[in-house]
C-alpha cells in the first residue's frame, strides 16, 4: 500500500515537473523569440539611426559645399550640391517618421522629447537646403541672361538683358514667397528644439542661427515684394511715368516741405528715357488767371497766407502723404487743363516727393556734379541752389519764369552720375535709399491699389499710422516765414499722468529762432497741428500769437486720429513754448486695465528737424519692462524715454 502510494506520488510529481518544464520552456521560447524580435528589431533601428546620421554628415558637407560654391560665383554648381544636401536632409527627415512607431520612443518622455527635438532639427536643415537649392537656382537664371559678364555700371546692360532680368524678377515672385515661408517654418522648427539640455553647448550657434533666419526672413519678405512691383515700376512690360514734386524742407509744410518744383519722369526697362522739371508756378500762374478755377484752400492757408484760392504749390496740406498725394496729383491735372495745357497731360503711375536731404546723400556716393560753371556738393547743394533760384538770376540776366530751370539740369547731371555708378557701389546707394525712406525726404504713392498693396512694405507712403493705443505727432506748416526753418531750434517734450479719472496728456513744443531779417529768414509764423488718439478731449493751449486753438479730427485720412491746431509766431532770437493739453480716450486706459501694457506711437513729421523729442510718463501701476529705442529711464511706475525723432518711433510699457 505504501509502495502504491510512493508511485502515485512520484507520479504526481512527474507530472509537476513535467507541467514547469513546459512552462519554463514556453517562457524560454517566447524569450529568445522576442529577444530575437528585439535584436533584430534593435538592428533595424541602429541601421535606421547609422543611415541617419550618414544621410545628416552627407547633407552638412554638401551644404556647406554649396555655399562656397555660391560665395564663388559658380551658380551652377552650387544648386546641384544644394540639391544633393536637401536630398540627404530629406532622406533622414523620412527615416525619423519612420521610427516613430518605435515603442521607446513614443512611450517614454524623455526618448519621445528628445527624438522629436531631433525630428525638429532634421526638419530645419531639410527646409533650408530646399531653399538655398531655389535661391542658388534664381542666381543661376540671372547668370544665364549676363552671361557671364561683369558690368560695371548700369548702363553696360544691354536692353535685352535689362528687359529679361527685370521679366525674371517679376516671374519669381511667388517663387521668393515660397523661400520666405520655408524660411520662417525652419525658424519655426528651430525655436521648438532650442531649449533641448542636449543642445546648451551649442546655444550660440542657435542664437546665431536664429537671427540669420529672422534678417533672411524680413529680407526675403521686402525682395518678394520688390520682385513683384517693381519691374513694372521700372518700366516693363511697358512703360511709366511719375509725377515728382521736390518739397523745400527750410520752408516745412506737412509733407515735408513746400513744392518749389514738379517734374514728370518716364521709365522704360529701369532707364530713365525722360525727365522735365519746372517751377510750380509754371502751373499756378496760367490757372490762376483762368476765372473758373476757384478752389477754396483750407481756413489756416486763408487766414495766415492771406489767399483765397487754393493751388497746387499749397496742396499738401494734409500730413498724411496719401492724402496729399492724391490731392498733389488733382491739382496737377485740374490746373493743367485750366492753363489750356491739357492735350500735354500724362496718366501718372505714382507721386514722388523728394526733400534736399535725398539730393545731398545722392551727391555724397555720386561725387560733385558741375552746371553752368557752378559745383554743387553734398555740403553746400541746398545753400548754393537756394541762392541760384532766389537772388543769383537777376545778376545772371535769367528771366524770373526761368530761374528754376537749372533744377532740371542738376537732377540730370546726378542721373548720369547714378547710372555709371560702379557696381560696388549699389549696395551703398540702396542704403541710401533706405535711410531717406525711414527720414521721409523720400516718399512714394502709387495710384495702382495692386501695386501700392504689394509695395506696403517698403514704407515709403508716409502715411499716418493705424494705432490702438496712444499716437502723438506734431505738424509745422510755414506760413509765409520764407526760409527760416533753416535757422530753427525744436524741441518735443511729451507728458502723461495716470490719475484716478483717467489718463491726461500735455504737449510742449519749443521754438528757438535763430535768424534775422534777411533774403531767406524773417520771424516764424507756423501753423502747428498736435495729431492725437480719436476720442481723445481737448482740455486747454498756451503759447499760441493769435487765434483760437482748432480742435476737431481728422476723419479724411484713413487712419483718423483727433486734431489740435493753434498759430504762432517766434521773433528772430526769440524763443516760446507752445502747449496743449488734452485728456486720451477712455478707450486707452480700458486696454491698459485689460492688457497690461500702454504703447506710444511717435511720428515724425517729413523734413522736419527735431533736436530732442522728451517723453515722461507716470501711472498708478508698477512697470515692468518696455521694449523701444532711445534712452530710457525706469523709475518705480514713471518712464522717460529720449530720442532724435529722426524717424518714427513706438514704445511699449509692461505693467504687472
Amino acid at each position: 500500500m505504501n509502495n502504491f502510494n510512493k508511485n502515485i506520488n512520484d507520479l504526481e510529481v512527474k507530472k509537476e515537473l513535467n507541467y514547469f518544464r513546459g512552462i519554463i520552456n514556453v517562457f524560454l521560447f517566447l524569450f529568445f523569440s522576442f529577444l530575437f524580435c528585439f535584436l533584430v528589431y534593435s538592428f533595424f533601428v541602429l541601421f535606421k539611426i547609422n543611415k541617419i546620421y550618414s544621410n545628416v554628415n552627407s547633407g552638412q558637407k554638401n551644404i556647406e559645399e554649396s555655399l562656397q560654391l555660391f560665395k564663388d560665383g559658380d551658380f551652377s554648381r552650387a544648386t546641384l550640391v544644394a540639391q544633393e544636401s536637401h536630398q540627404d536632409f530629406l532622406e533622414a527627415s523620412q527615416s525619423l517618421d519612420s521610427l516613430s512607431n518605435y515603442w521607446p520612443l513614443n512611450k517614454i518622455l524623455f526618448f519621445q522629447n528628445n527624438f522629436n527635438d531631433f525630428k525638429y532639427l532634421t526638419k530645419t536643415a531639410e527646409i533650408l537646403s530646399s531653399s538655398a537649392e531655389k535661391s542658388f537656382f534664381i542666381a543661376q537664371e540671372i547668370e544665364d541672361i549676363v552671361a557671364g559678364k561683369r558690368f560695371d555700371n548700369f548702363l553696360e546692360f544691354s536692353e535685352d538683358e535689362k528687359r529679361r532680368i527685370l521679366k525674371l524678377l517679376y516671374e519669381n515672385s511667388p517663387e521668393l514667397n515660397g523661400i520666405k515661408a520655408n524660411v520662417d517654418l525652419s525658424l519655426f522648427y528651430l525655436e521648438k528644439a532650442e531649449n533641448n539640455s542636449f543642445l546648451s553647448k551649442y546655444v550660440p550657434q542657435i542664437k546665431q542661427l536664429k537671427e540669420y533666419l529672422n534678417t533672411s526672413s524680413n529680407l526675403l519678405s521686402n525682395l518678394a515684394s520688390f520682385s513683384a512691383v517693381i519691374p513694372s515700376l521700372a518700366g516693363y512690360p511697358e512703360p511709366v511715368s511719375y509725377l515728382i514734386v521736390l518739397q523745400n524742407n527750410n520752408e516745412l509744410r506737412a509733407t515735408g516741405g513746400f513744392i518749389g518744383s514738379y517734374g514728370v519722369m518716364e521709365l522704360s526697362l529701369g532707364d530713365i528715357i525722360k525727365l522735365e522739371t519746372n517751377d510750380v508756378y509754371h502751373l499756378d500762374m496760367p490757372a490762376s488767371l483762368n476765372k473758373d478755377f476757384n478752389v477754396l484752400p483750407p481756413e489756416p492757408i486763408k487766414k495766415y497766407l492771406g489767399v483765397d484760392r487754393w493751388f497746387m504749390r499749397d496742396s499738401n496740406w494734409s500730413p498724411d502723404f496719401p492724402t496729399s498725394a492724391k490731392k498733389i496729383k488733382w491739382f496737377y491735372e485740374q490746373e493743367m487743363v485750366a492753363a489750356g495745357r491739357s492735350s500735354e497731360l500724362i496718366d501718372v503711375s505714382g507721386l514722388i516727393a523728394i526733400t534736399p536731404r535725398m539730393i545731398t546723400d545722392l551727391l555724397y556716393i555720386t561725387g560733385p556734379v558741375e552746371v553752368d560753371g557752378q559745383t554743387y556738393d553734398k555740403d553746400n547743394f541746398v545753400e548754393v541752389l537756394q541762392y541760384e533760384v532766389e537772388m543769383a538770376f537777376r545778376e545772371e540776366g535769367v528771366s524770373e519764369w526761368n530761374r528754376k530751370n537749372i533744377i532740371g539740369d542738376i537732377v540730370k547731371e546726378i542721373k548720369i552720375k547714378l547710372f555709371n555708378l560702379p557696381s560696388e557701389k549699389w549696395l551703398e546707394l540702396m542704403d541710401v535709399f533706405n535711410q531717406n525712406i525711414d527720414r521721409k525726404n523720400f516718399l512714394v504713392y502709387l495710384f495702382d491699389d495692386y501695386k501700392r498693396e504689394v509695395s506696403q512694405s517698403f514704407a515709403w507712403e508716409g502715411e499716418v499710422k493705424k494705432t490702438d493705443s496712444d499716437f502723438l505727432m506734431v505738424i509745422d506748416s510755414n506760413l509765409a516765414a520764407f526760409k527760416t526753418d533753416r535757422v530753427m531750434e525744436k524741441n518735443i517734450f511729451y507728458s502723461l499722468e495716470e490719475k484716478p479719472d483717467g489718463i491726461f496728456s500735455q504737449v510742449d513744443i519749443y521754438y528757438k529762432n535763430n535768424g534775422w531779417f534777411d533774403w531767406q529768414t524773417t520771424r516764424y509764423r507756423t501753423y502747428t497741428r498736435v495729431y492725437i488718439p480719436k476720442d481723445s478731449q481737448y482740455l486747454e493751449a498756451s503759447g499760441l500769437s493769435a487765434g483760437d486753438v482748432y480742435s476737431s479730427s481728422d476723419n479724411e485720412i484713413e487712419n483718423p486720429k483727433g486734431l489740435l491746431g493753434a498759430f504762432i509766431s517766434i521773433e528772430p532770437g526769440e524763443q516760446k513754448i507752445l502747449s496743449f493739453q488734452y485728456s486720451l480716450a477712455d478707450s486707452i486706459l480700458k486696454d491698459i486695465n485689460d492688457k497690461k501694457y500702454y504703447s506710444l506711437q511717435v511720428q515724425k513729421q517729413a523734413g522736419s528737424e527735431i533736436q530732442e523729442f522728451k517723453a515722461n510718463l507716470k501711472f498708478q501701476r508698477k512697470i515692468i519692462g518696455f521694449e523701444g529705442e532711445g534712452d530710457i529711464l525706469i523709475k518705480e511706475n514713471e518712464l522717460t524715454w529720449t530720442n532724435k525723432l529722426d524717424k518714427d518711433y513706438k514704445l511699449k510699457i509692461y505693467f504687472e
